[in-house]
């Protein structure tokens, strides 16, 4: 069943490939159930995701793009143009310039618990789904940039530098990363940002991860040498802090309010 709205020649702008995607993804479950329902809008492979970052307060589509870099953009314009569909999405129109800004509507801020519960459901239950695809270097410095806490930063800068170690081949490249840390913003850095590092991370990219999501502890990481920290101690402590990294494993809780926007970011693009 395709949702009546698609009527002929209603998005004629629209490109064939992004027709198609939005007549997939529309189709429903032939269902009155109220479950059925909203499974129809929110149950879409990446939509849960798309929430995720609006949620966390990405508006411009390349914000979108940077948190969600293995989406194509094609399958990224479908959703966006479906959840506005929807009423889960408003589009402000901004300068031809500026492009447009997306937004969640009351509607689209009430999926905001099922992204929080969808979060602490794989905290205590996934642990063991985590797999080598799932992990990347862009995504994974850009979620420590998200979800640092940085009620915990002095008031001087303070530079982290990861080294990745065990990297896919098509992967080598991103092995270098910087997080530059102010108290008001966290800059992103592919090349070397010209700053003193305070600490150095040098790490197995599998390991860091399940450590920084609390699978692991950062205790016996550090002990088997899968995750080297180098800098003065008091430095070390305040990176820890910053990033929530324990010695041992545990349940940890995660924050998708909004965050402030990557105005300021050095990274490449993503996608």
């Amino acid at each position: 069943m395709v949702n009546s709205c698609l009527a002929p020649g209603k998005y004629k702008k629209w490109t064939a490939a992004a027709r198609r995607v939005i007549i997939e993804i529309v189709k429903g479950y032939a269902s009155f159930c109220p479950v059925a329902k909203t499974a129809e809008i929110f149950a879409e492979r990446w939509t849960p995701l798309l929430i995720r970052e609006l949620c966390l307060g990405a508006s411009k589509f390349s914000e979108l793009q940077q948190g969600l870099p293995r989406m194509s953009r094609t399958l990224l314009v479908a959703r966006l143009r479906k959840l506005e569909m929807e009423g889960v999405v408003t589009r402000i129109s901004q300068s031809e310039r500026a492009g447009s800004e997306y937004r969640l509507t009351a509607a689209g801020e009430a999926f905001r618990p099922f992204i929080d519960a969808m979060s602490e459901w794989a905290q205590r239950w996934g642990a063991g789904r985590l797999q080598t695809d799932d992990v990347e270097p862009g995504q994974l410095v850009w979620a420590l940039r998200r979800h640092a806490d940085m009620t915990q930063l002095p008031t001087r800068r303070v530079v982290i530098q990861f080294e990745f170690r065990r990297l896919p081949e098509n992967q080598r490249r991103s092995r270098l990363w910087w997080l530059v840390l102010h108290k008001s913003d966290i800059d992103v850095c592919q090349r070397n940002p010209g700053y003193d590092v305070d600490v150095m991370v040098d790490a197995d990219l599998m390991a860091f991860t399940r450590v920084w999501l609390g699978y692991e502890g950062l205790g016996d990481a550090r002990r088997n040498r899968l995750v080297v920290l180098s800098g003065a101690a008091k430095a070390i402590h305040v990176a820890r802090a910053v990033l929530k990294l324990r010695d041992t494993p545990w349940i940890k809780d995660f924050d998708y309010s909004p965050r402030p926007t990557a105005s300021r970011t050095a990274a490449r693009s993503l996608a």
